[in-house]
């Protein structure tokens, strides 16, 4: 069982219809490699843009900020880069307007994207093997 983008991808081998433990775990492992092969994998840059469920803004890794320097608040673009370097870029709601610090932040979350490699995202290392 494994899930991709969002996905489950499962499949059941019992014992008696493989004749034995030993076949229905070669079975599996068989099928969990072909079925891994055949679906592209999710790369580093990808992940980085999955928007999560605490999102409220609803552009990925872009937030709005209000602290005590800046009652009005900023929109910031933030990424954390695989080296575990945290990236942020904030536009002040006073500066720019509310409007003009959202797209200026989304922009800036594109060039944050930039920073991020296009390779993929693993760590099993059975699927390490598949990725092209």
């Amino acid at each position: 069982m494994f899930t991709r983008k969002g996905k489950l991808h499962y499949k059941s081998f019992y014992d008696i219809g493989r004749g034995g433990s030993e076949n229905a775990l070669a079975a599996a492992i068989a099928w969990r490699d072909e079925q891994l092969a055949a679906i592209s994998t999710l790369t580093k840059r990808d992940f980085c843009q999955i928007k999560r469920t605490s999102n409220r803004s609803g552009v990925p890794g872009v937030q709005f900020i209000r602290s005590k320097n800046q009652p009005q608040g900023s929109w910031a673009a933030k990424i954390k880069l695989p080296n575990g370097d945290v990236r942020t870029k904030a536009f002040s709601v006073k500066k720019y307007g509310e409007a003009r610090a959202f797209e200026l932040a989304v922009e800036a979350r594109g060039q944050l994207l930039e920073l991020v490699e296009d390779k993929p995202f693993l760590h099993d290392q059975v699927a390490k093997m598949f990725a092209v």
